[in-house]
């Protein structure tokens, strides 16, 4: 996905001008041209970028990931997608592995404001919280197993997640395993209306983007992948907070319970499995407290 911008109303692409792009791409990672950086971003990078990530993009980036090859994601069906990302979380340098974690790791800050919550489009009043750019993935997931000791998801080989999936979002856990993680971390489920407003902005959209569908913008049944993909896929989806994936791809689950007795939670936006008429900003199911699929998965709050 190449960034366009217009200029003189021509639309160009930021193309580097270069005959062998894998060395330009480690050049202009190591140099101390103001603006290497960005150009490298806007050649390459899809994911949230701010300044604390620089040192690790330029990292990431100097790092042969297959970043000639980066899929465009733009004719379904696409088939199993594997991101630079996952190569680097792959890597059997740690360095590597640790730089594409604080990529993976990032938050926005989400201001007090209005909702719209559900079809009827309900005013509510949100605090301002944190939360995830990107649904919690294989890798992060890995990671707390680790730390914690904590049962892995029964897709997982020998305690493994599958090779070079590192930053697909994990799934096969229950909301419980999700609030265990969140207490790891430091944080918490974001409530229903939480996760709305993180998806839908502060007016009556329907999708994270706007209101109808006219490309590729998020991993539902129509993109073909069968599967789940990189969190990072697709940054023309992103919603008007700067979160990434929240329709498609993977149910996520909520704080909040759908029944009076807390048995049963709420998941909201859908996934890779369902169409479009499913996987929306008001989208939401619910399921039992201990249940997991493959095709739930969580981001956290704060």
């Amino acid at each position: 996905m190449i960034p366009m911008e217009s200029t003189n109303s021509t639309t160009t692409k930021h193309i580097l001008n270069i005959t062998k792009p894998s060395a330009s791409r480690v050049a202009l990672a190591k140099s101390d041209t103001p603006d290497a950086l960005q150009k490298l971003c806007q050649e390459y990078w899809t994911w949230h970028f701010d300044e604390s990530l620089s040192e690790a993009v330029r990292l990431l980036l100097s790092t042969e990931l297959g970043w000639e090859t980066m899929s465009q994601l733009t004719t379904p069906p696409v088939g199993e997608i594997i991101s630079p990302l996952g190569y680097a979380l792959a890597h059997e340098d740690k360095g590597i592995r640790d730089a594409a974690l604080q990529v993976l790791d990032a938050t926005v800050h989400i201001p007090a404001g209005v909702a719209y919550i559900g079809e009827e489009c309900a005013p509510l009043e949100v605090d301002g919280f944190e939360i995830g750019v990107y649904s919690v993935t294989n890798a992060q997931y890995y990671r707390f197993l680790q730390d914690t000791g904590h049962t892995p998801p029964q897709d997982w080989t020998n305690g493994i997640y599958p090779t070079n999936k590192g930053d697909h979002p994990v799934v096969w856990v229950t909301s419980e395993d999700a609030e265990t993680y969140a207490r790891y971390v430091g944080g918490r489920l974001p409530t229903f209306s939480e996760w709305q407003y993180a998806a839908r902005g502060t007016d009556d959209r329907l999708f994270p983007w706007g209101y109808e569908v006219d490309r590729p913008r998020c991993n539902t049944a129509e993109l073909g992948a069968g599967t789940t993909t990189p969190v990072v896929s697709f940054r023309d989806g992103m919603s008007p907070f700067g979160c990434y994936d929240m329709v498609g791809n993977v149910w996520e689950w909520t704080d909040t319970p759908y029944d009076d007795e807390g048995n049963f939670r709420v998941a909201c936006g859908g996934a890779w499995y369902y169409n479009h008429d499913y996987s929306t900003c008001i989208s939401y199911d619910f399921f039992s407290n201990g249940y997991a699929e493959f095709v739930i998965g969580f981001r956290i709050a704060w």
